[in-house]
């Protein structure tokens, strides 16, 4: 998806120093690819998202901050399904 609503996002996880995970309230996740690596976010172990006027967190346009002041922009997502096991 090119944007998500930041008010069905109940938690996020912390992947690397170039993505996070989003997760929402119907339990799917969202891989947001950030636009460069972001060592700031894993220093103080958070993290977080504002949402424009409009309610959306979009790639291309927001930014994930670190609580020390530092910022990313998120650069696409990236739908997660789980694999089927036979």
């Amino acid at each position: 998806p090119k944007c998500v609503p930041a008010r069905h996002i109940v938690g996020a996880t912390l992947l690397g120093r170039n993505s996070v995970d989003l997760i929402f309230r119907n339990n799917s996740r969202v891989r947001a690819k950030l636009e460069k690596s972001c060592p700031a976010l894993d220093y103080y172990h958070g993290f977080y998202i504002s949402p424009n006027e409009d309610g959306m967190i979009c790639a291309d346009r927001d930014a994930i901050r670190s609580r020390m002041g530092g910022e990313c922009e998120i650069e696409r997502f990236r739908s997660l399904k789980p694999k089927r096991r036979d």
